[in-house]
């Protein structure tokens, strides 16, 4: 060593800020749309009489302030519990974020949030269950000292189960009331603004960057796992960020393949592959799905994908604002139906999703789904997923003259010259 403790921790005090700099500040929306989420938010709990809302799953403390993390012990030692969450109360515009004590310079640099408040937990000592829940209860009586109706996300990941279960008994000792609000609390951020869709639009760019990247450079021979950092790798480039969820890149059958990791498998000449893929941008997320082909393919394989793609052209001609979704779902069955080939359609909502998580958001639907009896909404974003023995998936934007396509990859197989 050249020097004692005292000095290296004096180097380390006087030149921390020169070495480290200060926290990178990344906020994706203005005030004003922050402002304009919380109004909604508040206005979906009033309705179901929640006087505070305990809110813990990480996208919907994204889209309320902006708050995004690596970590949220999702899984982690029982010594370490899942000791975050943002409050709001309903009444007012007040909201705070509980965090640990070591993340607040994390929260200022993501949040537009103002009023943040750490618990001691440091790199020395971390606080256990009992003392969040002790915080959790403290601050709540700054909103109010007499017994509340207290808002959870009972079907987010977050906490754990016995972190929630915890969490509910202390609630109900202290004489407060539980209320799921786990669907309004979705509900809020079904519709996106003109500001989101954006960060869509860049998503989307950024996955089909990925694609066609795959379509240049995968070879015979290339596995699984070295196309897919070629999509990755090419999509960050063209400024997106990893998804939530992996995206794969797979030879074999739609099912079960498309839900498996990437393998070591090389791919082969004349075998189909799929790109199974996302990217997001500021954690909105795009889809995109394309078949790949490497050598001559067979006419056949040109045909499924053109089936394949027709739904989408029944989608821009029936799926307007306002259409029953069941008249759309009508539509693609008889579509389907005279297409000489079993295939299908369906669909979930995409937005803000924080991983590690799921990029399906509350809304979904599929073709002989007859609970769904609400009509298309304008600026409801979903992915579309079409397929026989081949898939295109695409995320669009649900607008008064029909669905928008993201991608601009055409609805095509993708041929690799070998």
């Amino acid at each position: 060593m050249t020097g004692s403790a005292t000095d290296l921790q004096r180097f380390v005090d006087e030149r921390a800020d020169d070495l480290f700099g200060a926290p990178y500040v990344e906020r994706w929306f203005d005030a004003e749309e922050y402002a304009a989420r919380l109004m909604r938010f508040r206005t979906l709990m009033a309705e179901v009489e929640v006087d505070v809302v305990v809110v813990t799953a990480p996208d919907t403390m994204a889209w309320l302030h902006g708050y995004r993390s690596r970590w949220y012990r999702h899984h982690t030692s029982t010594k370490l519990p899942p000791a975050q969450c943002t409050v709001v109360d309903v009444a007012s515009d007040a909201m705070f974020v509980i965090e640990a004590g070591y993340h607040e310079e994390l929260v200022r640099a993501t949040s537009v949030v103002e009023d943040i408040r750490p618990m001691a937990s440091s790199l020395e000592h971390e606080e256990d269950l009992d003392a969040y829940i002790g915080f959790l209860l403290d601050q709540l009586r700054t909103v109010s000292t007499r017994p509340l109706r207290v808002g959870l996300e009972l079907w987010s990941c977050l906490p754990s189960p016995a972190v929630s279960r915890r969490v509910e008994e202390a609630l109900t000792e202290a004489g407060h009331t539980v209320v799921d609000v786990t669907l309004p609390a979705r509900r809020s951020r079904r519709i996106k603004s003109s500001a989101e869709i954006r960060m869509l639009e860049l998503a989307q760019a950024a996955c089909d960057a990925g694609l066609l990247a795959l379509r240049e450079q995968v070879r015979p021979g290339t596995t699984e796992l070295e196309a897919w950092a070629v999509f990755s790798s090419a999509a960050v480039a063209a400024g997106g960020e990893p998804a939530a969820l992996h995206e794969t890149v797979a030879m074999g059958r739609l099912m079960p393949d498309l839900h498996r990791i990437s393998s070591r498998q090389p791919i082969a000449r004349g075998r189909v592959f799929h790109a199974d893929a996302a990217t997001s941008y500021g954690g909105y997320h795009a889809r995109a799905t394309r078949p790949y082909y490497i050598g001559e393919p067979p006419t056949e394989l040109h045909e499924l994908t053109a089936i394949a793609a027709g739904a989408f052209d029944v989608a821009r001609v029936v799926g307007r604002a306002g259409t029953p979704w069941q008249d759309l779902f009508a539509a693609l069955r008889q579509y389907y139906a005279q297409s000489g080939v079993e295939g299908s359609a369906a669909g979930y909502e995409m937005g803000l999703t924080v991983p590690p998580a799921d990029w399906v958001n509350e809304f979904t639907f599929y073709l002989e789904d007859t609970s769904i009896t609400g009509v298309i909404e304008a600026g409801a974003v979903t992915n579309f997923e079409s397929w026989n023995a081949l898939a295109l998936v695409d995320l669009v934007v649900w607008e008064e003259d029909g669905p928008r396509v993201l991608s601009g990859v055409p609805h095509e197989l993708m041929e690799i010259d070998d």
